[in-house]
């Protein structure tokens, strides 16, 4: 909540000569002062001096607007009745019927006075005063977010009644005297005291607004943050909040920040007796440092570690969503035409596969150097790289790789020519055998060399409302190793889908552990399509055949002399109605084994779409065809925003719903809402089977956001449905 006092401070060194010269401008003694009206009498026996219609009061902070000012010297006391308006200096506007001024102008009383605050809040006092220290008490206060007129008696929503709101500026404390939160004008909690920051600190020690809810699986929890921030030493600061389950036992969380001048440190550690899979209240914990400086000649150092004693830990109770974390230390350095890396990292796996003979790379050390000249049209990239992998399934790996590419393309016409060399060295220490394998220790260098040439023309079809592009492309790859390219354990070359994107490129393969050593020739034709009334239309085909060489570990859709078919269309025929569909045909009988169908647009306001995803089993790890499908809509109107999705999946079971979720969010507007509350509705359904103590869940959400103040959350309805074999609770 944002309850700004009013500064009000008047110094006006007024005099009978002075106000005898100055008629309707008056010019006080005090320059920093402006003082005008319409009309303006003074009695010099008295000492009072009278200012009506239009009185203006300007300082460097605030304007005063009244009807008339009555101020008598004697006692230095100045009244301003009628229509009393103050703005001050932040954009926050009070108004009264009635603003009393003493000690030169250093204390004012206000009755009543009602406010509109710089972020649209409303503010009101039955009796409000200002002492000459600068404190302000909002007798009979009233706060709220909402954007309205109390004044007209206008019922926001949600407001903040407290017999008394006193703003101290010397402690920036904010103090509330027996607060009650009403909606409408329903009281729906009292406190026999609160207080706040004021809205000049960025930061104060104290509790947090609490989490409270209810659920079957963990059943009534409280949420309790503390934070910390040390008055002396605004570079640091943490928060400390416990999660307290009446079924699954305690978590907490400590989060802790520290800033440099050139480096940011966060810190989150987690323990907990909770239930989890092994049995009821087991020792649980967990930890992410990260870290990022800035050093000298441009290096940037990243660190990050994260380690789970417990695999579903984190997950279940909503700390984090990972099912692996990865720790590292990185150096990288940026120049106009190089980039330099230097990466150790160490991968554990959360999910049911996790091992405990992961990975370690230490160090991984790359240099990248890129450039281009213009003036003759060509570029080259040298990449050089230097890793080392240990306890990799008894592997431990040593690899030095140096590889360089020129290219240069000619333009004839509309004939492109874009040629390709480049050549390539690596060096692999080996040592350590899995099983299957007869040899210890190893070392294996490789030479490969390649080169490509690829000639594209365009033709052009263009009248008044339409035109078409059409640009074949043909290329001739050649990329050759020496021998042992299969004995080097792959590590950093994974499987690909073969599209558009690699189609041309020399090794399509993104690492340098698996390399094609064929020759191919690679041809697509792309068609580009613009009409006023049917749209925007790209169609894309390719395929590569091989020439020679052949190539274990190659992608599926290459494996072969003749590649899959590559199939890519998209039409955005308006904001009604768009697709897109990217597909893999298998060249013996030209059915899709790969296929991404993508249908949207908009409709009155409906944004909708379906996405239908099927995948051979050749394509996927399990060896199981995928089939699902994604449906989406979404509307907003007025002051409603709705979204809906589910997802299924069509093949292995029978339709089975993988997940669904429903969202229903109103913010009001209008004088009772005007942005300052939020009504959420969610739904979310999680289908497939059982990880392990993560179950399949059913949950109904509705929040409430109170604009200022903070969120509750009341959960009605979370149903667990365990799938499978039973899981102890």
């Amino acid at each position: 909540m944002k309850i700004l006092s009013i500064i009000f401070t008047l110094i006006i060194i007024v005099s009978s000569k002075s106000f005898g010269e100055t008629k309707n401008n008056l010019s006080p003694n005090n320059k920093d002062v402006e003082f005008t009206s319409d009309t303006i009498k003074v009695d010099e026996k008295n000492k009072i001096v009278t200012a009506s219609g239009n009185v203006v009061i300007i300082n460097e902070n605030r304007k005063i607007i009244a009807d008339k000012v009555v101020y008598d010297q004697n006692i230095d006391k100045a009244i301003a009745t009628g229509k009393v308006i103050l703005t001050e200096k932040d954009g926050s506007i009070y108004e009264s019927n009635e603003v009393v001024l003493t000690n030169e102008f250093k204390s004012v009383v206000a009755i009543p006075l009602f406010g509109k605050l710089e972020d649209k809040s409303s503010i009101s006092s039955e009796n409000f005063k200002k002492n000459d220290i600068g404190e302000s008490f909002f007798n009979e206060g009233v706060y709220t977010a909402c954007d309205c007129d109390l004044k007209k008696q206008e019922t926001p929503i949600w407001r903040l009644e407290s017999k008394q709101i006193h703003h101290d500026p010397k402690t920036q404390t904010i103090y509330l005297k027996h607060p009650v939160m009403k909606i409408f004008s329903l009281p729906v909690y009292y406190l026999p005291y609160l207080s706040f920051p004021d809205w000049t600190v960025k930061r104060r020690s104290g509790f947090l607004t609490p989490t409270y809810g209810y659920s079957n699986r963990n059943r009534f929890h409280i949420k309790v943050p503390y934070y910390y921030a040390p008055e002396n030493d605004p570079t640091w600061d943490m928060t400390f909040t416990t999660h307290q389950n009446g079924k699954t036992g305690h978590a907490d969380q400590l989060n802790i920040r520290k800033e440099y001048e050139n480096t940011s440190l966060e810190t989150n550690i987690y323990n907990g007796n909770l239930d989890t899979n092994k049995s009821n209240g087991d020792n649980v914990f967990a930890v992410n440092l990260k870290a990022s400086t800035s050093l000298k000649n441009n290096w940037d150092m990243t660190i990050e570690g994260k380690y789970a004693d417990q695999e579903t830990f984190m997950r279940r109770y909503g700390f984090d969503g990972d099912s692996s974390y990865k720790s590292y230390i990185e150096l990288k350095k940026i120049n106009n035409n190089s980039i330099s890396n230097i990466e150790i990292y160490n991968i554990q796996n959360l999910d049911e596969t996790s091992s405990n003979n992961e990975p370690v790379l230490a160090p991984s050390v790359s240099h990248h150097i890129f450039n281009t000249n213009k003036k003759h049209g060509y570029n080259y990239d040298i990449k050089l790289n230097a890793h080392s992998i240990y306890n990799d399934e008894s592997y431990d790996i040593k690899r030095w790789s140096g590889f360089g590419n020129l290219n240069k393309k000619l333009y004839f016409q509309n004939l492109l020519l874009d040629a390709d060399a480049n050549i390539g060295l690596d060096l692999y220490s080996i040592q350590g055998r899995p099983s299957n394998d007869t040899n210890d220790n190893r070392y294996i260098d490789r030479i490969s060399s390649g080169f490509s040439v690829a000639a594209s023309n365009q033709f052009d079809f263009i009248n008044e409302t339409s035109s078409f592009i059409i640009e074949p492309k043909i290329q001739l790859s050649s990329l050759l190793t020496t021998d042992r390219t299969d004995e080097v354990p792959n590590r950093d070359s994974s499987e690909f889908i073969l599209d558009q994107a690699n189609l041309f490129l020399n090794n399509q393969y993104q690492g340098r552990d698996n390399i094609q050593s064929n020759d191919r020739l690679n041809f697509g034709v792309t068609i580009l399509g613009m009409n006023e009334t049917f749209g925007d239309f790209n169609f894309f085909v390719g395929q590569s055949q091989k020439l020679s060489g052949t190539q274990k570990n190659i992608s599926i859709a290459n494996k072969d002399r003749q590649s899959h078919i590559i199939n890519t269309i998209s039409w955005n025929v308006s904001e009604m109605y768009n697709f897109s569909w990217f597909s893999l045909y298998n060249h013996h009988d030209f059915k899709s084994d790969t296929s991404d169908f993508l249908f949207n647009g908009s409709i009155d306001g409906w944004s909708y779409s379906a996405n239908h995803r099927s995948v051979n089993k050749e394509f996927v790890s399990d060896n199981n065809d995928r089939e699902e499908l994604a449906l989406a809509l979404s509307k907003n109107f007025a002051n409603w925003k709705t979204s809906y999705s589910r997802t299924y999946d069509m093949k292995n079971n029978d339709e089975e719903l993988i997940s669904e979720t429903l969202g229903l969010e109103y913010t009001g507007t209008g004088y009772m809402f005007e942005n300052c509350l939020t009504i959420l509705f969610e739904y979310k359904s999680t289908g497939g089977v059982a990880d392990r103590d993560i179950l399949p869940e059913d949950s109904i959400y509705l929040t409430f956001s109170f604009r200022n103040l903070g969120d509750f959350k009341y959960q009605p309805k979370a149903i667990t449905r365990a799938l499978g074999e039973s899981i102890k609770n």
